[in-house]
């Protein structure tokens, strides 16, 4: 499928968000690439999953001929607004929809896009797939259907920083209010309202400390009085009785007046037992040091979103039964042996390097694909695998071998633009080997069954 016409249209849809124009380059990328017939796009409440199905219904528009069950359609008349939709006539609710649908050569392609795909009946959905026309079914939950998974991305600071730009906000009231809404862009519209208790909770301690001040000041006057007292009270220490002198008629020597050795004593007391208290000062310095954290270039967090024909993101019991199956004596840690046969690059991958690194272009789902993306990028010397993935066989595109993550980015930075906006991710060579292990343990499984 040709998509220059919709790359060039989606660069005209101005309102759509940073996050939401790439989600729309990966999705027309599996549509240029995959012959898939359904793709279930997976969203929680308010990521935007009603917003992007009108922009697919706006981009799309020129070349299928589009119909749109959204959450005004009542579940049971979904036949006739389909048959009215498409064909401009009413259609019947009591007969299944492929029994109405006539397709003829000269009309443009069909395609259905199903807006809260969980409130419509799984057989309706069924019914569509089989079909010649591309369905699209937004949902919040996993739908039991076949088909491509893609999942919506999370709002990013971007994205916020578009929407809350009319709100006057700075840099740390906007990652703010993206922290609280969790995804949810209906929560990071709303502005915060203050909290009530808060605001209570200080008037009622300002309320008590004024309280509290008369008592306080009657304490401290009281106090005050009491050091007054013991300062400025009289002393009631005796003064000392006078020494009488004798008056004579003929002058006579003065007599010498002793101190009595009591006096004597008491003032030495006095003065020796004077003392300088000495004082003592405490120092305490509290330092906070505010560590900011910068993601590494480790797989885990450096991985976009990759181009998938099922969900990337595997589960937690996948992910053990692919260490089971690496870790079982059955599978070597090199090549497999000389019975194993592979029919595309796998001997080469399991020679590399288990530290060495690899560039993830494009998960495909048939050998028609793979030699469509070699007739559109005959440049790009890709090597191909085959992967199992909940019981379908896939083939993965990779460049390899790079000695680091840096090598690999660098790479991708010198990708053609459209490979580029499909999101291509690192990943190492020790994954890749264990993946192509695991699918040939699986089939020496299903042969001794």
């Amino acid at each position: 499928m040709d998509i220059t016409d919709l790359q060039a249209r989606l660069a005209q849809l101005d309102h759509l968000l940073p996050s939401q124009r790439e989600w729309l380059d990966r999705l027309l990328f599996q549509l240029a690439f995959n012959d898939n017939q359904q793709i279930n796009i997976l969203g929680a409440s308010g990521s935007g999953k009603s917003t992007l199905a009108l922009a697919i219904a706006e981009l799309l528009s020129g070349q299928y001929n589009i119909a749109l069950l959204d959450t005004s359609v009542n579940k049971a008349s979904a036949t006739q607004q389909l048959m009215q939709q498409w064909f401009g006539q009413p259609g019947d609710a009591s007969i299944p929809i492929t029994e109405q649908v006539v397709v003829t050569e000269d009309q443009l392609a069909l395609a259905v896009i199903i807006d809260d795909a969980e409130r419509f009946p799984p057989e309706l959905i069924q019914q569509l797939s089989s079909l010649p026309s591309l369905v699209l079914c937004f949902s919040a939950q996993s739908l039991d259907a076949a088909g491509l998974t893609l999942t919506l991305n999370r709002i990013t600071a971007d994205d916020a920083e578009q929407l809350l730009r009319h709100d006057g906000l700075n840099s740390i009231e906007i990652a703010e209010r993206l922290a609280r809404a969790d995804g949810n862009m209906h929560q990071l519209l709303q502005p915060v309202e203050p909290d009530h208790r808060d605001e209570t909770t200080a008037v009622a301690a300002e309320k008590h400390a004024l309280l509290k001040k008369p008592a306080l000041l009657a304490s401290s006057i009281a106090v005050l009085l009491v050091l007054l007292l013991i300062v400025f009270w009289p002393s009631q220490k005796q003064p000392a009785p006078p020494v009488r002198v004798p008056v004579e008629h003929a002058p006579a020597p003065a007599l010498p007046v002793e101190v009595p050795d009591s006096e004597a004593n008491i003032e030495d007391t006095a003065i020796d037992s004077t003392v300088n208290p000495g004082t003592e000062q405490a120092e305490a310095e509290v330092s906070a040091e505010i560590t900011t954290e910068h993601g590494g270039d480790s797989e885990a967090s450096a991985l976009p979103e990759p181009v998938v024909t099922t969900v990337q993101s595997e589960t937690a019991d996948t992910a053990i039964a692919s260490e089971k199956a690496v870790s079982s004596p059955a599978v070597t840690d090199t090549a497999e042996s000389d019975s194993t046969t592979f029919g595309y690059d796998e001997s080469k991958l399991l020679l590399l390097q288990k530290s060495q690194v690899a560039v993830q272009l494009a998960v495909l789902s048939s050998d028609a694909a793979l030699a469509r993306f070699k007739r559109a990028y005959p440049t790009v010397e890709a090597l191909s695998y085959q992967r199992s993935w909940q019981g379908k066989m896939q083939l993965v595109l990779v460049l390899a071998p790079f000695d680091n993550a840096s090598d690999a980015k660098a790479a991708m930075s010198e990708l053609p633009a459209a490979l580029r906006a499909s999101g291509p991710f690192t990943k190492t060579v020790k994954a890749i080997q264990s993946e192509i292990n695991a699918r040939q343990l699986s089939l020496q499984s299903g042969q001794q069954d």
